[in-house]
């Protein structure tokens, strides 16, 4: 079922998206959808595995320093209190104890620098290797006393075995820390300290042994944060003080034994993981770049979006070709047949070659072109000429009903109406000419009938002409209308009052808002002197933001606004009247309260029908 698309084919895939677009842009779309939540939750997943498996390396290497450290030092107190416990040490024997310090320097050199006694009298027996050393033994400065070292002090605070702070050896120029032990008798007599050196530098080999992955780094803490030993640029200083680890809030973190912090440490955001360490009372810290940590997942997720790329790839095409053969293939076929059959080609069908949707659609088509062919060539005969009949019945029975409805009415005008008003004229006349002698009230009055008749007469002949109603132009039309409502009212000898603000307000009513407004207050003042027995009324229109406020009040007997609503009299037009203006009415009254009529309509239709 394959064709070539026709021009008008063309022309609709121009105006807008094919079915098979359409089709291939929705499964592209879920599609994309699909795989970007695919690729949120494995980015999600692969981080929180990559930041677990970190940190359970980190506590593993962690565990594994502090036992180290833990175990060196406690080998240093036995060390210690088996030195301390031989007679050479008591007995402070120079010979005896050069070679017990020689031998166990030598034997433990990794860490230890030196091994001495300083007395409770302020002698010093110290043997080391090192440069700083001669025959192993160190020189001091003039006045040296062992009682006045960091060290010495620290093992008088200590109980037992203790481990000083880092302070500034006396015989070589650099740091270290010595671990210490007080030394007494048999009898229990304190007869001094002894010292065990280490180096900071050869601290560092406790964590240059470590092999952390993902390109970490190891540090050690003093208790105030200072860096004894780590990969820090520049903390390995020979002065004291020591430098600080640039951490903010760093005695906050540091208040439990263990936990982790991020911080950034040479322009690389890194994620520390700490726990503090026994009996010297450091904290060990173990870091690793969180980009050397995320280094994997972002490899992963490259790997799977290409992945997932070639797939989607894959995936449209396959659904471009199985879209194409079962959707676009089946619908061309159809459309072009269409096209043929509006080309004037009738005798165009589908071919059916499928059991399908379309190949039953095709068949519907069939059936429904034979049909329709079969009643066009029996109808199209009867529907010209009954349609030309149509035409001329319409014209006819137009023609006269318009010749017969305008005899009616200027009939029915001229032999009633026009009639009557004209006599009413001529009477007049008559009338003012018998009262010229008394001119008083009887010619008022004769003055309004003749000006009320010679309106009535030039809005009979606009009807009749055919002509729309208009509103009288020139001057203030509230001022005009409120002067008509005083001239009604004066003849039942009822007083009225009228208040307009601002003036000008009519300049804003649109013509036809002043012929409604003039039919409602006609139907007010005829209802006021039908049924009010009012002896005051009063009329004021304000202005109320974009409306237009009227307020018509009487002082009469009242009445109850629903059921006067109900029996459909005039106050039903009026508010028809009002609701048509885009308005609203409110009626208060009651028996013996009086009536007050409240309308408001908006003003600003004029200007709108002005821009338009």
């Amino acid at each position: 079922m394959n064709v070539p698309s026709s021009p008008e084919e063309r022309k609709i895939g121009k105006r807008g998206w094919s079915i098979n677009f359409k089709f291939m842009m929705l499964i592209l779309l879920a599609t994309v959808c699909f795989l970007a939540a695919i690729y949120l939750i494995s980015f999600g997943m692969l981080r929180d595995f990559s930041l677990q498996t970190s940190e359970d390396v980190a506590l593993t290497i962690l565990d594994g320093t502090d036992s180290r450290i833990r175990n060196l030092f406690e080998d240093y107190e036995a060390l210690a209190r088996g030195l301390a416990s031989t007679r050479a040490v008591k007995t402070a024997d120079p010979g005896q104890m050069r070679d017990l310090f020689v031998s166990t320097v030598m034997a433990w050199k990794r860490y230890l620098r030196a091994i001495y006694l300083g007395t409770a009298d302020g002698r010093m027996y110290e043997w080391g290797h090192g440069k700083e050393f001669t025959d192993n033994t160190p020189s001091f400065p003039p006045g040296y006393d062992p009682r006045a070292r960091p060290w010495y002090a620290s093992a008088l605070k200590a109980e037992g075995f203790g481990i000083s702070p880092p302070y500034q050896f006396a015989s070589v120029d650099a740091l270290g820390i010595t671990c210490v032990l007080q030394v007494k008798d048999d009898e229990g007599n304190f007869i001094g300290v002894i010292g065990m050196d280490i180096l900071l530098e050869n601290l560092q080999l406790i964590l240059d042994d470590l092999e952390i992955p993902k390109n970490g780094r190891a540090i050690i803490l003093g208790e105030g944060g200072e860096v004894i030993a780590g990969g820090l640029e520049g903390a390995h200083g020979k002065q004291l003080p020591l430098k600080r680890f640039e951490l903010p809030d760093l005695a906050a973190r540091l208040s439990a034994d263990t936990g982790r912090f991020t911080m950034n440490i040479e322009g690389q955001e890194t994620l520390f993981y700490f726990r503090k360490s026994r009996p010297a009372g450091w904290f060990l810290l173990v870091g690793i770049p969180y980009d050397s940590i995320m280094l994997p997942v972002r490899e992963l997720l490259a790997l799977i979006t290409v992945m997932e790329a070639l797939l989607m790839g894959m995936l449209m095409m396959a659904l471009s070709v199985i879209s194409n053969g079962l959707i676009s293939s089946p619908l061309h076929s159809i459309v072009s047949v269409i096209n043929r059959i509006e080309g004037g080609e009738r005798t165009a069908r589908v071919r059916i070659s499928s059991s399908d949707e379309f190949a039953l659609l095709g068949r519907e088509l069939n059936k429904l072109v034979d049909t329709v062919e079969e009643y066009s060539s029996s109808l199209e005969s009867k529907v010209k000429e009954r349609t030309e009949k149509l035409r001329a019945l319409q014209k006819e029975n137009t023609r006269l009903r318009v010749t017969e409805e305008r005899k009616r009415i200027y009939r029915d005008m001229h032999d009633s109406l026009g009639a009557k008003l004209t006599n009413i004229f001529f009477c007049n006349s008559v009338a003012r000419s018998a009262a010229e002698l008394e001119p008083g009230k009887l010619t008022e009055l004769f003055d309004g009938i003749e000006t009320n008749c010679l309106d009535a007469v030039r809005n009979l002949k606009e009807i009749i002409g055919g002509m729309r109603e208009g509103v009288p132009e020139g001057g203030d039309y509230l001022v005009n209308l409120a002067a008509g409502i005083r001239r009604r009212l004066s003849h039942n000898r009822i007083r009225f009052g009228c208040r307009v603000n601002p003036r000008g307000l009519d300049e804003a009513l649109d013509a036809e808002s002043k012929r409604e407004l003039t039919k409602i207050f006609d139907e007010l003042v005829s209802n006021a002197l039908k049924h009010s027995g009012a002896d005051r009324v009063s009329l004021s229109f304000v202005q109320e933001g974009d409306r237009l406020r009227a307020r018509f009040r009487d002082n009469g007997s009242g009445f109850d606004p629903r059921a006067a609503l109900a029996r459909g009299s005039g106050l039903t037009n009026i508010d028809f009247r009002i609701v048509r203006l885009g308005g609203e009415l409110e009626i208060r009254s009651g028996p013996g309260k009086g009536t007050e009529f409240l309308i408001r309509i908006p003003m600003e239709r004029a200007r709108a029908e002005e821009e338009a």
